[in-house]
């Protein structure tokens, strides 16, 4: 019997909240910080948002995987896309690697999640 696929979730503790498949990425609420998962394909032709990626953000950039460039590039593009002072956006997790997880402060996750769908719902955005 085939395997029914995974919801992405929004968890808090142990909360967690379903969304549609495809709809957003996973996120997980910390004490003082949202953190979602993002896949980075640095030295892109362009820098855009190309959806999911499993239960990731899957983001293109023109900034190559150099001196930290494309983890700066992540930041301003994901402050710009979802409204946020740039200070409140930073890579945690992941900065040798194209899987990243990304914190965000001063957000609320039922708002970053409302955001990212709304960011996803107009997929190919680029900068």
């Amino acid at each position: 019997m085939p395997s029914r696929p995974t919801r992405p979730a929004i968890s808090s503790g142990e909360e967690q909240i379903a969304l549609s498949s495809g709809e957003a990425p996973h996120i997980r609420v910390g004490s003082r910080e949202v953190f979602v998962g993002v896949r980075v394909s640095p030295s892109a032709a362009r820098t855009a948002l190309r959806g999911t990626y499993g239960d990731k953000l899957k983001v293109s950039l023109t900034a190559p995987p150099e001196d930290g460039r494309a983890n700066r590039q992540l930041e301003e593009v994901l402050a710009e896309w979802l409204q946020l002072p740039r200070g409140q956006v930073r890579v945690d997790t992941g900065h040798g690697s194209r899987d990243k997880v990304v914190a965000f402060a001063g957000i609320e996750g039922a708002e970053l999640r409302s955001r990212l769908v709304a960011l996803l719902h107009g997929a190919g955005r680029a900068r």
